[in-house]
């Protein structure tokens, strides 16, 4: 009898073992489910960790600011003298037409001469500079000096333009030292820029009908460079200094008329004033002064000299070839 009491033992500890495994997977898969309902997986396995790519080297950028001409010379046979400031110990360019005409280095106040080897030829010379500053990278000039050589032995014109305008450096127009009105020319946010000459250091004031359009210091070469927005109408310019010892200078006139480029074509012709030059002319109509060649061409019976026009004198202004 006992043997036969104890099997249904064994049976029931089976059975009991048996709902335990069931129970233990019936968890398991509830749990299995409740990850995959809150979109629960298993992490993937770590990702080796890797150094991140080195970071491009920045562009340098030159904190130097850009060369300027002091003296552009140039004589009736060619022969030049450039002079200037830069960085100091730059390496300064110098191009005529884009060409290098010769490079010279900067001295520790930053001053620079240039000296070409040979004449310039007779024709329109470009001039701009460029610099490469001790251990820097290379800052293009802003300036441009225009030179006419006219190979005959005639006055060379030389004109200096940047972003405050032009400025007749030889060849005609007013010089330095002189109270007078130079050149006008238009930057393209609707500014006149007026220059001209007075003693060096000498406060110079314009107006136009009267009405003050500004007051500016002449600089050490005695020039001076004043911006304002365009004038609406035509007048009268008026111009007058006091010097630095307190001298009273002026006044001294010059007509104004603004005059955009499709006025200017459309009209045909121009009349000279005092101070102007074909450059200063070419460059005011048509936006380049080196095209001063059309305005000499079309009226070569009128131009014996290029560098030298005269008040009054009217020139046809041709349209240039598209």
């Amino acid at each position: 009898m006992a043997s036969n009491e104890q099997a249904p033992k064994r049976g029931n500890k089976a059975k009991i073992i048996a709902v335990a495994v069931l129970g233990t997977l019936a968890l398991l898969d509830v749990g299995v489910l409740l990850m995959l309902r809150h979109g629960m997986r298993t992490p993937p396995p770590p990702v080796p960790a890797t150094a991140p790519p080195a970071a491009a080297p920045a562009a340098p950028v030159s904190t130097a600011t850009p060369p300027e001409f002091d003296v552009v010379r140039v004589d009736t046979q060619g022969n030049a003298v450039i002079a200037g400031r830069a960085a100091p110990g730059a390496v300064v360019t110098v191009l005529d037409n884009n060409k290098t005409l010769g490079a010279a280095t900067a001295d520790a106040q930053g001053a620079f001469v240039l000296v070409p080897p040979a004449p310039l030829a007779p024709g329109v010379h470009d001039i701009t500079l460029s610099e490469v500053p001790p251990g820097g990278v290379a800052v293009a000039g802003d300036q441009h000096a225009v030179v006419n050589v006219p190979g005959n032995g005639g006055q060379v014109l030389t004109v200096l333009s940047g972003p405050t305008g032009s400025t007749v450096l030889t060849g005609q127009g007013p010089q330095a030292g002189q109270l007078a009105m130079g050149a006008v020319d238009y930057d393209t946010s609707g500014h006149a820029i007026f220059s001209g000459t007075a003693p060096a250091g000498a406060m110079v004031q314009l107006s136009l009908g009267g009405a003050v359009i500004g007051q500016t210091k002449a600089d050490a070469q005695g020039r001076w460079h004043l911006s304002a927005p365009v004038p609406a109408a035509p007048g009268m310019l008026s111009l007058s200094a006091t010097t630095a010892d307190g001298q009273a200078l002026g006044p001294v006139s010059a007509p104004f008329a603004p005059e955009t480029l499709a006025n200017a074509l459309a009209d045909g012709h121009v009349v000279i004033s005092p101070g102007d030059n074909l450059w200063l002319i070419a460059r005011h109509v048509y936006g380049h002064g080196i095209m001063y060649t059309l305005i000499y061409s079309a009226n070569a019976g009128q131009i014996h000299n290029p560098n030298l026009i005269f008040p009054g004198q009217n020139f046809v202004l041709p349209k240039p070839k598209s």
